[in-house]
């Protein structure tokens, strides 16, 4: 809401979706607050188990992104509309690009401890598709903070990132197509073999003198 608010804000004449941006942002940082404690709790409270490391972790890395591209929306805004100061909200974006940053690393040894020590095989799920959106926001976060510091390492770095998701989205297709073409010959085997199977079934309930 923030991101959607901000961008039609800056050529939009008064300051009704300026403000509603810096709520919007006010409260989805918040709410990104409460959520990291109820899962630093979780973790703390209940050992780690391999099974729940999904991949809707990553989502975790994406709110931080996306927390970060709403502030550098707020940055292009007209100082006067965001009751904020332009240096408290580029230093609140940096900083949650820095802790979206560090849970890459993080997030990419819990998926290799995940499949690796336990050898939980690694397969389509759905679930994968929660690694695009993430990846995809951190890359246009990059590129777009680095351009409103103008940090010339940061915009050459979401530049390459960009194409980083690219292929996180290629590879997560063609994983979906494959297994989706997998299926089918086992799908149509499977209802052709029940439908064998109905049949003897079906001969015997009707025979002369069978049994109800």
């Amino acid at each position: 809401m923030a991101v959607a608010a901000a961008s039609p804000a800056r050529v939009t004449p008064g300051h009704a979706l300026a403000v509603l941006a810096v709520v919007c942002w006010a409260v989805g940082l918040t709410q990104y607050l409460l959520t990291a404690a109820l899962v630093l709790a979780r973790l703390l409270a209940r050992p780690v188990q391999p099974e729940g490391l999904m991949t809707s972790v990553w989502i975790f890395m994406g709110a931080a992104a996306i927390a970060a591209l709403a502030g550098v929306r707020l940055i292009a805004l007209h100082p006067g509309t965001t009751m904020l100061s332009r240096p408290l909200v580029i230093g609140t974006s940096v900083v949650l690009w820095a802790f979206s940053s560090w849970l890459i690393p993080l997030l990419v040894a819990l998926g290799v401890w995940r499949h690796a020590l336990p050898r939980i095989p690694l397969r389509y799920e759905l679930g994968w598709w929660n690694l695009v959106f993430p990846v995809g926001m951190y890359a246009v976060t990059t590129h777009e903070l680095g351009r409103a510091t103008a940090t010339s390492w940061m915009t050459s770095v979401g530049r390459w990132e960009v194409w980083i998701a690219v292929v996180f989205w290629a590879v997560v297709y063609a994983a979906m197509v494959t297994a989706r073409l997998r299926a089918r010959p086992t799908t149509a085997h499977g209802s052709a073999g029940a439908g064998r199977t109905a049949r003897p079934e079906s001969t015997a309930s009707t025979a002369p003198g069978a049994l109800p």
